[in-house]
């Protein structure tokens, strides 16, 4: 309890001197897991990787949610009477907190026991449609728009250890653009020289036989101290390009240099002074003579493609850096804010593809966020707009993937179109077909549609690409253990812990599974400790099942009833599926279509439905997806 509220972590409510409020998943999510920290800084990463676990893109779902909860816990006009912020990096539950003991053991003994459902017991309907996925992170989202990253030509396994100094060999006409300095001596023009760098990062990734690493992994190091060897072999890259930038007066001056990662000699150096308005010709240049320093012979308007779907305008360049800003930030109403902005760019130049495609994005993920109770109406609307913005910019500039990504991503989460989605996918992976963000959505679209093969070879690149990104890795996992590869899948969820430090709970969650299914009970149940409470009763049900310890499993079973859940019909499948009662398992399956239970998406990829994916039941539910044929 704190104040007048009382928050119930078991039956998952939320209560003001009684009277029930509603809240969200996530919204409930966040405001428990701070309340959990007991009063402690919670760092950013550590409430996404909490509240979104294993998302590719992660941080502009935090602010909104924090808004939410200042909202519904707002008292005596204080936004932040309850949840304080720490600038630039968490946040805070300020209030004190006093803990009812005894609330999950009445829950418990009072969770009913049978594995076959009675018909008066269902998951409670899960939210519209539009709601049915978590929001994916803007980062990966944003990725689409700013980093043309191209893969390195070397896809490592999981397990690979890193290479020695006698076995470096990066792949030919590989580099990294690290973020560039900026000397105008005001901080805040920091986005500008970062902004810069991931426009030339997109320019380079679309030239031909140019290996470019990912945004994510090569801005890891700023601010860092690492040498050019360090750097270049942590990302598989021969060269590294360093930067500054510095402007005023409507004037540009840029500084680059290319250095040879194993020699530590400068291949190339140059300066730019041009004026403001030579942007998007100043971008070409450099990428053109970049290639020219490794030896990379482009053809006849490749430079010129490779610049495609930009705008000499200052100002709505300006405008478009700092959206994508906001769209990767940590700041509340970063989507509404991020739109306003990119359409004072679009007025300035309504033949901004990259600036149409942004504003895509940002609009797809302002409906995503939208307070709960938002009429579905206004959010399909939202996600209409989207649609009208990425065909807008398709229509502009056809092969620009950024735009193929979002059209892709809205017609996937916003309009419950998977194989629409999946045409994009497949058509932006066949216009970059080593871009990391890419390669990783293609990979997520493909396993949940059953396309084993194509999914792990797009996850094993999106490795590749950007392999000091955590959630790659996390993708990886998920994807190799849906293509029952339980013993790689282990593989990847241990090397994502590598990279992040720690794994989240829905890492946990899928080295659990797959240590099942690999035929290791005894250590799925030990990973079942780490896999929080949105996720335990499940585990225990299907480990304690597995090792014979029926009674404990059936307990397991009946607190999944007493908490319920809007995934509850799914799981309970999943359980029963695995404990051989086929019966039970079709019948729940049946009841969580008319829920629009999300984690149907999964039907064709669960490993664990598999006693059960040949029987008629089973197939009839699947057509009743909007799964392609």
């Amino acid at each position: 309890m704190f104040g007048p509220f009382r928050l119930d972590p078991v039956r998952r409510t939320l209560t003001r001197d009684s009277a029930p409020i509603k809240l969200a998943a996530r919204p409930f999510d966040t405001l428990l897991y701070l309340i959990e920290a007991q009063g402690r800084l919670v760092e950013k990463d550590e409430l996404l990787a909490a509240v979104w676990p294993g998302r590719i893109v992660e941080e502009g779902n935090l602010p909104q949610t924090i808004s939410i909860l200042r909202k519904t816990l707002q008292t005596d006009g204080n936004d932040e009477g309850y949840i304080a912020t720490a600038a630039g990096r968490g946040y805070r539950f300020a209030a004190p907190v006093h803990t009812e003991s005894g609330a999950r053991e009445m829950a418990m003994a009072s969770a009913p026991s049978t594995l076959v459902p009675a018909s008066p017991v269902t998951a409670p309907a899960a939210p519209p449609w539009w709601r049915r996925r978590a929001p994916l992170a803007l980062a990966a989202l944003a990725a689409l728009l700013a980093c043309g990253a191209l893969a390195l030509q070397m896809l490592q396994s999981p397990a690979q250890a890193p290479q020695s100094a006698a076995a470096f060999a990066p792949p030919p006409h590989s580099v990294a653009v690290l973020a560039f300095t900026n000397m105008s001596g005001d901080p805040a023009d920091d986005y500008f020289a970062d902004g810069l760098a991931e426009e030339l990062i997109n320019t380079l990734g679309r030239l031909p036989d140019v290996r470019v690493a990912a945004r994510v992994s090569a801005f890891s190091f700023k601010g860092k101290t690492a040498t050019i060897a360090d750097i270049a072999r942590s990302l598989n890259v021969g060269t590294v390009l360093e930067g500054s930038v510095r402007r005023g007066s409507g004037k540009l001056r840029i500084a680059v240099q290319l250095v040879d990662a194993r020699t530590g000699f400068q291949l190339w150096a140059r300066s730019f002074d041009r004026d403001a308005h030579d942007m998007l010709a100043l971008e070409g240049d450099i990428a053109g003579q970049v290639a020219g320093a490794l030896s990379v012979s482009l053809g006849q308007g490749a430079v010129a493609r490779a610049i495609s779907g930009g705008t000499n305008n200052p100002a709505a360049f300006d405008l478009y850096l700092r959206a994508m800003t906001l769209l990767r930030s940590m700041q509340d109403d970063a989507f509404s804010r991020a739109i306003a902005m990119l359409d004072q760019a679009v007025a300035l130049d309504p033949l901004y593809a990259r600036a149409w495609a942004a504003r895509a994005i940002a609009q797809a993920n302002r409906a995503l966020t939208l307070s709960p109770g938002t009429p579905p109406k206004s959010v399909s609307d939202l996600f209409q707009a989207a649609l009208a913005s990425a065909d807008k910019a398709i229509s502009l500039a056809p092969d620009l993937v950024a735009a193929h990504g979002a059209r892709g991503f809205i017609l996937d989460n916003g309009m419950n179109k998977p194989a629409e989605a999946f045409e994009e996918a497949a058509r932006a992976r066949a216009l970059e077909p080593n871009n990391g963000s890419v390669e990783a959505n293609y990979a997520q679209i493909a396993v949940d549609l059953g396309r084993f093969q194509e999914a792990v070879e797009a996850a094993r690149r999106a490795t590749a690409i950007d392999p000091l990104r955590p959630e790659v890795w996390y993708i990886l996992g998920d994807v190799l253990y849906r293509a029952r590869h339980f013993d790689e899948s282990l593989q990847a969820v241990q090397h994502e812990k590598t990279v992040r430090g720690t794994l989240p709970e829905s890492s946990i969650d899928t080295q659990a599974r797959a240590q099942l299914l690999a035929g290791d009970a005894a250590g799925a149940e030990k990973s079942c400790a780490g896999v929080g409470p949105d996720f335990a009763d499940e585990c225990y049900a299907l480990t304690e099942h597995a090792l014979g310890r029926v009674d404990a499993a059936q307990a397991r079973l009946a607190h999944m009833h007493a908490q319920g859940g809007e995934n509850a019909n799914y799981s309970y499948a999943q359980v029963a599926a695995q404990w051989g009662d086929k019966g039970a398992a079709l019948t729940w399956l049946e009841k969580a279509v008319p829920a629009h239970d999300p984690l149907l998406s999964q039907l064709l990829s669960d490993p664990l439905l598999d006693p059960v994916s040949g029987e008629p039941r089973f197939k009839a539910v699947v057509r009743q997806q909007n799964f392609p044929p």
